[in-house]
């Protein structure tokens, strides 16, 4: 039965997100369920919000080695195209405070969208926009330092080898849920904790979400990777950049994405309330 207003927090409302059963059709189901109902804040909030600092992250990669700042080089190599210490500390910098400014506006919302799935799940009717965006401000302090710890470890798996990093990515994917709905105080752990108790079923369920999000970026990589071999010369699939053109390009295929995010967000959310009720199987 549908509730009279959206829950000002999300801490007690997850089981309204959860599959009637724990069958992966029943996951599944649900997923599309939940996408029907709630794909519009999926794609405002979420979508947006993660997309398009990403999508900023490149284009300032791009200014930044147009303007003489190797910001897409690897660490010796922009030591050894600085010139001067200005220059050097441009090219560390500012990278560093695009990717900050991505995970804080990312956070942002991450959490709103959430909210806004699991408010439409306990009203039954859309939420605002505005209202979604609120709540995850609201949470940036709690969620933002957890995203940053997350994502330097991620950085740190993949670093190491692409196993570890794959690995943690499935680990840590639940992790903001506990900040959220339980409001935990070791949400990394929580997050472990989760995705191995019914590691079977978190598997499958990840899995699957992973495996649509590679087809879909693999399609938009091949679609951006020929308009840049048509227009730069090169796929762009490397590590060098392209200067400005380049960083357009990589900024309109990142922006063009939101929709993944909008279904990670759903996907992950119905995943979390399936895997945290207390089920046999």
């Amino acid at each position: 039965m549908a509730d009279a207003s959206p829950p000002t927090g999300l801490v007690g409302h997850a089981d309204r997100l959860a599959p009637p059963a724990a069958t992966f059709g029943s996951w599944a189901a649900t997923v599309l369920q939940v996408a029907r109902r709630s794909w519009r804040p999926g794609l405002l909030v979420t979508g947006v919000s993660v997309s398009l600092p990403l999508a900023a992250v490149e284009l300032g990669r791009g200014l930044a080695e147009a303007a003489g700042y190797p910001a897409v080089a690897s660490m010796p190599d922009v030591i050894a195209a600085a010139g001067s210490v200005s220059t050097l500390m441009m090219s560390v910098v500012l990278p560093v405070v695009l990717l900050g400014v991505a995970v804080a506006v990312g956070s942002v919302g991450w959490a709103g969208g959430i909210w806004a799935l699991t408010a439409e799940a306990v009203t039954g009717r859309p939420v605002r926009v505005a209202d979604a965006y609120r709540y995850g401000l609201s949470r940036l302090t709690r969620l933002g330092p957890w995203t940053l710890a997350a994502a330097l470890l991620l950085v740190a798996g993949l670093a190491a080898f692409v196993v570890p990093g794959i690995y943690l990515l499935f680990a840590l994917s639940l992790f903001s849920f506990g900040v959220l709905f339980e409001h935990d105080r070791r949400p990394l752990l929580r997050s472990f904790a989760l995705t191995h108790a019914r590691l079977g079923r978190a598997l499958a369920r990840w899995g699957m979400l992973a495996a649509v999000t590679v087809a879909i970026e693999a399609t938009m990589s091949l679609v951006f990777g020929t308009l840049s071999l048509v227009l730069l010369g090169d796929p762009g699939f490397g590590a060098d950049g392209h200067g400005l053109a380049g960083g357009l390009i990589d900024a309109i295929h990142t922006a063009v994405g939101a929709p993944v995010w909008a279904l990670l967000v759903i996907g992950l959310t119905v995943t979390y309330a399936d895997l945290r009720q207390p089920r046999s199987n």
